[in-house]
């Protein structure tokens, strides 16, 4: 019962975070990181007994069989690896949220958000899978619009209509496979046999729910606002797991369920996720805003997800989920930095900024090392997911890949332009003398020092990371003949 614990607990314990507030505003923090260390002990526990192929620890729990309404869990290597970032995450996010406002319903928010979380990563039941899929949506939608910046109603509702609109093509989609194959059971679905054009419907109705997740352009527009609205470590959630529920969902019940029908979408998906990479490159080099900025470099990062799936080999399978545990790590950093940066000088604008690292160079030098990583510096995470995507994506497409590494060029465009001008350089006579411009305490330290090691330990070994689940998609690979182009 491992597996359902792991869902259960987080929302079970969500009530006395909030209860917990009126005797003491330390209870919810210190529940919520107890709950974050629980899901991480767990996880550990799955990694040492994980037998390294196919599905383990499985859980089926009966609840309306005519109806193939069953919970069913389990875990494989794909899974194994999300679910570690999902409790990594959930350590920091609670370390980095130390004090806020509101710690009650803060965290009962997170709570209620990790536990369909895990859900969304070991359902093999496809109607679960997409019960805990919209569960995540409410508390980010009020995180969003409680704890926000000043547009924060704003950006809510707009990242619910389009997420939740997205996911009424993922429910169609749903709804006609089950009319088609009686069962939403992925040992059923693995690999199934439709008819060409219900196929095909099929897969063009989910990929709409999963590309908005993502987001991939053109389903991108919902994700800067929500970013720049959203408290620092929320966008934390949203960069390093909401993102990732769209990616793995496109990998699991498209690309692993209908893998011939996604071999005949892969050059749909080879344009979007190059439009995706230098479209969003281009409007972060654009951007004054840094967290909007930042966010766009997120998008930018998912189209290399996207290309890595479009090549539908072992290789470029493999290059994209490790290119979404880097994204993760790196990403989350900077989100909590850029936060930081507003907080002490009290402004977005890049062009408002100015000689940073003469103030406060600690945080400024973990920015640095956080934006390096971004950029692909080899020895950290972003060089060895970036390399391997295009590694994949030449040796299926060709020469006309040969685009695509102009995007690490600027990608380093835009994140320099920013460091030149925020960070380095002379310091801004307003900031001489601002008092709130100073390091930042231990504990808010801590999340960004964990963000650092963990990407730079799986840049240097990527084995790590690569090993869980390799064994997975190589025999995916094999079954259907995808190992080459």
């Amino acid at each position: 019962m491992i597996l359902l614990s792991m869902i259960l607990v987080p929302m079970l314990a969500a009530p006395f975070a909030y209860i917990g507030e009126k005797i003491n505003k330390n209870i919810p923090k210190y529940l919520s990181l107890s709950i974050g260390i629980f899901l991480g002990l767990s996880t550990i526990y799955l990694l040492l007994n994980y037998p390294n192929k196919g599905f383990a620890f499985e859980e089926f729990y009966k609840i309306y069989p005519p109806f193939d309404f069953n919970l069913h869990l389990a875990v494989d290597g794909i899974s194994l690896i999300l679910l570690s970032v999902t409790a990594f995450l959930a350590i920091t996010v609670t370390l980095s949220s130390w004090n806020v406002e509101k710690p009650g319903a803060y965290f009962f928010l997170v709570l209620i958000f990790l536990g369909p979380m895990v859900g969304v990563f070991t359902s093999l039941n496809l109607l679960w899978f997409f019960i805990f899929w919209e569960f995540t949506l409410v508390p980010m939608f009020f995180h969003i619009g409680i704890w926000g910046a000043e547009n924060r109603i704003y950006a809510a509702m707009k990242f619910f209509i389009y997420t939740h609109l997205a996911s009424i093509f993922l429910l169609l989609g749903i709804i006609i496979l089950f009319l088609n194959t009686h069962t939403f059971d992925f040992t059923n679905l693995f690999g199934v046999n439709l008819e060409p054009g219900i196929a095909k419907l099929v897969w063009v109705l989910m990929f709409i729910g999963f590309a908005v997740k993502m987001p991939v352009v053109p389903f991108h527009t919902w994700l800067p606002d929500a970013h720049v609205q959203a408290p620092s470590p929320i966008s934390v959630f949203l960069a390093g797991l909401l993102l990732k529920m769209g990616a793995y969902g496109l990998l699991r019940w498209e690309i692993f369920m209908l893998p011939e029908t996604s071999k005949f979408f892969a050059p749909l998906m080879a344009f979007i996720a190059v439009l995706t990479i230098f479209y969003a490159g281009f409007r972060a080099l654009a951007e004054d805003h840094i967290k909007k900025m930042v966010a766009y470099s997120s998008i930018n990062h998912m189209g290399f997800v996207l290309l890595g799936f479009s090549v539908i080999t072992a290789a470029g399978i493999s290059a994209a989920i490790y290119e979404m545990v880097g994204h993760a790590l790196i990403i989350s950093l900077l989100f909590m930095i850029a936060g930081y940066i507003h907080s002490k000088t009290h402004t977005w604008y890049i062009s408002e900024l100015g000689g940073l690292m003469k103030k406060i160079p600690g945080l400024m030098t973990m920015f640095v090392i956080g934006i390096l990583a971004a950029v692909g510096l080899p020895g950290t995470a972003g060089f060895i997911g970036e390399i391997t995507v295009m590694i994949a994506a030449f040796d299926y497409y060709g020469w006309i890949m040969i685009i695509v590494p102009l995007a690490s060029a600027l990608s380093a465009g835009f994140f320099m332009w920013m460091l030149q001008r925020a960070v380095f350089g002379p310091l801004k006579e307003c900031f001489k003398d601002l008092k709130s411009l100073k390091e930042l305490p231990l504990i808010e330290n801590i999340p960004l020092v964990m963000y650092i090691i963990a990407f730079i330990v799986i840049g240097i070994v990527p084995s790590l990371v690569f090993n869980l689940y390799n064994p997975v998609v190589d025999a995916f690979a094999q079954l259907f003949n995808l190992n080459r182009g």
